[in-house]
């Protein structure tokens, strides 16, 4: 039983699909959660069912829409003969993989790898070309199809260039068959439509309305010769979804399943320097994949009337249970704002085999960095009840297992619920990227919650906009505003990130840097000219697993300036008792290098003394004891006159919902009174 939303945020009166697989009359429950964590400290898992929603789903057991590739619709309309020609850079060679596939006057006619080798398929025959090509390197392989001068009657000619920067050899066949298309429609990775065939890049691809002869085909080879008809400008990103052709007279090529852009091409000739062909490149994967296309069997209707907050449809059928959360979607006074791409970045992480869709923190089947993740997949680490981490280490031990996706933001939630009620809402991150600050309209102060890792620009601008208004933020969390993020224009399921710079499970190449959903560089937002520090204070610093962190109070804090968010409190060390590990897990520090926005001042800090306590790679990979690694809290007063406070530890906000909270929840009521009466003078 497996099923995903079509959205993770509903506005209420609005509705959200269902999509499933394998289901058998399964009931529908929407639940409402406001605690999930079953910690004997704290309030145990508190969610009710809610009387809407209510139904029973089905669906029949059908496959994922798996594999990247790309349908030239009308590459060879009109053509008597035809070549085809491209770069190739295979990255998996394992397995059978489709180069190109079109329909002939005789049957359909495949070009493919098998086992290393340039192979068609047509009309039950198998033609091989007996070379091995490399992985990781690039090949030029074309094929003419019709009369050429150097066959005596019409048939094809099979060729390769097995190329190296100091050249390679080159291999032909000329074969007697009929490859001459029946219809238009030329296809690349694929050879059914539906799925995708090949791990590999592919460039240069072009289509010449004659059958060029070896001669002929080596000098389009070497990046001279005959022009083509069709050859299509991979480099152009404008629409993430085809390429257009470099001469007109024939449709873009259309691109499914999200491949991976990349500047990576063939080298330049070392004689002349003379480019082999234009540059970009389409990096497909046998395990892409921008939706599973799994049929709709049910609908959500939100009423005007929920409360915002977060749910989950939960499918039940005999012992099983699937969880699918969302967020209802509406701001409040204090607005929390739930980290779904966080909880997109991370999905299925250690369930790659057996689940389709990668998390960002894995790899695809033939090594290379996921850097496109959709949500429109099923994942059990959306889950209320999820503690997945980084190591793919998921379930519960008391006090010593860490959580950082909605497991987490549900602590900051229920502690809102408890303190401000009829003061709360929620939005999304994808309501921030598309609103901007206008999805904050009545908002006097933003809570961002445990782990707001992945930020897109546009958040990043309406968030500085709402806290140049006078907008208040409680950034409760730590790692967060981190990583250079993207979202597809029109298809906002599919999230961009390409790692590299910071502290990353994996790096990407300098070729693959540039986005493909919008020009923009990855990497950290601190190398884009936008640190984390330079808006809410504090900046991603160091992780660990060993004990909990206090905090301890600074000299500074005791200004009357300052002091006032510790009223009541009576010691100077807090922090340390939570559901969550206490303070730490990931924490980020003050860096007076990258000054906030305002008037601000180190209030409270935690200096790790075990060795299992290590400073960011981008900051050296400083071990503890170091005052380079460090968890600062830090207070900020803008010149709008609102207030922002960074708790700075991915993990603090479990102290909210323990009954061996130090202090925590002193400090947070504090800040919240001083924000909210700011925004009222």
């Amino acid at each position: 039983m497996r099923a995903y939303l079509s959205s993770l945020s509903v506005a209420p009166g609005a509705a959200v699909d269902i999509h499933g697989s394998g289901i058998d009359q399964a009931q529908l429950v929407v639940r409402e959660h406001m605690h999930s964590d079953p910690h004997p400290d704290g309030p145990g898992i508190v969610a009710h069912e809610c009387l809407w929603g209510r139904g029973v789903v089905d669906a029949p057991l059908v496959g994922a829409s798996l594999g990247s590739f790309a349908i030239a619709p009308d590459a060879l309309s009109g053509l008597s003969a035809f070549t085809l020609s491209m770069w190739v850079r295979p990255t998996d060679l394992g397995r059978t993989s489709v180069l190109a596939s079109w329909k002939s006057r005789s049957g359909t006619a495949t070009l493919g790898l098998i086992d290393s080798r340039l192979v068609l398929e047509h009309a039950g025959e198998r033609h091989v070309l007996d070379h091995c090509l490399r992985e990781r390197s690039w090949a030029f392989v074309g094929l003419a199809a019709g009369h050429a001068r150097a066959l005596r009657s019409d048939g094809a000619t099979l060729f390769a260039s097995f190329w190296g920067r100091s050249g390679g050899p080159f291999l032909s066949a000329a074969l007697d068959c009929d490859l001459r298309p029946e219809g238009g429609v030329l296809q690349l990775a694929t050879r059914d439509g539906r799925s995708g065939e090949l791990d590999g890049r592919v460039a240069g691809i072009r289509v010449h309305d004659v059958a060029l002869d070896v001669v002929e085909l080596m000098n389009v080879m070497n990046g001279v010769g005959a022009t083509p008809v069709v050859e299509w400008e991979l480099a152009d990103r404008t629409d993430p979804d085809s390429a257009p052709p470099v001469r007109g007279g024939r449709a873009a090529l259309a691109i499914v399943n999200a491949p991976m852009r990349s500047t990576d091409v063939p080298p330049a000739l070392e004689s002349s320097g003379r480019q082999l062909c234009a540059n970009g490149s389409l990096h497909f994967h046998r395990d892409d994949t921008e939706d599973c296309a799994w049929p709709t069997i049910g609908r959500i209707e939100v009423p005007e009337t929920a409360r915002p907050g977060i749910y989950s449809a939960q499918l039940l059928s005999g012992a099983d249970r699937y969880e699918l959360p969302f967020v209802v979607s509406r701001p409040g006074e204090v607005t929390l704002l739930v980290p779904t791409l966080t909880w997109q970045a991370y999905a299925n992480l250690g369930r790659d085999v057996t689940w389709p869709g990668l998390s960002h923190y894995s790899l695809h089947s033939d090594g290379s960095p996921v850097t496109v993740t959709t949500s429109r997949r099923p994942s059990q680490t959306f889950a209320p009840s999820a503690r997945l981490e980084v190591d793919a280490g998921d379930g519960f031990a008391t006090g010593t297992n860490a959580t950082h996706l909605m497991m987490a933001d549900l602590y900051a939630w229920y502690w809102l619920r408890q303190e401000l009620d009829d003061l709360c809402g929620v939005i999304d991150d994808r309501d921030l990227h598309e609103y901007g600050a206008r999805a904050l309209d009545g908002t006097k102060v933003l809570v961002l919650s445990a782990h707001p890792e992945y930020w897109t620009a546009a958040m990043l601008d309406g968030l500085e906009e709402y806290i140049e208004r006078g907008g208040s933020v409680v950034y409760l969390g730590g790692n967060g505003l981190y990583w250079v993020t993207s979202l597809h224009p029109t298809k906002p399921h599919l999230m961009e990130i390409r790692r590299w710079g910071g502290s990353q499970t994996w790096s990407i190449e300098e070729p693959d840097r540039l986005h493909q959903f919008e020009p923009r560089i990855g990497g950290l937002w601190e190398d884009a000219g936008r640190p984390p520090n330079s808006t809410v204070g504090v900046g991603f610093a160091g992780f660990g697993n060993g004990p909990s962190l206090r905090f301890v109070r600074t000299a500074e804090s005791y200004d009357p300036r300052w002091s006032w968010i510790f009223d009541g409190l009576e010691t100077d060390r807090f922090g340390g008792g939570g559901l969550n590990h206490g303070a730490g897990n990931e924490f980020d520090a003050f860096d007076s290098s990258l000054p906030p926005r305002g008037d601000s001042v180190v209030i409270a800090s935690s200096l790790p003394t075990t060795e299992d306590h290590f400073g960011t790679f981008e900051r050296r990979g400083t071990r503890a004891p170091s005052a380079d690694v460090r968890c600062d809290m830090v207070l900020t007063h803008t010149p709008a006159g609102g207030w922002v406070l960074a708790v700075g530890s991915i993990t603090a906000s479990g102290c909210l919902t323990s009954r061996q909270d130090e202090g925590m929840s002193l400090v947070l009521r504090n800040a919240m009174q001083r924000m909210l009466a700011a925004s009222a003078g």
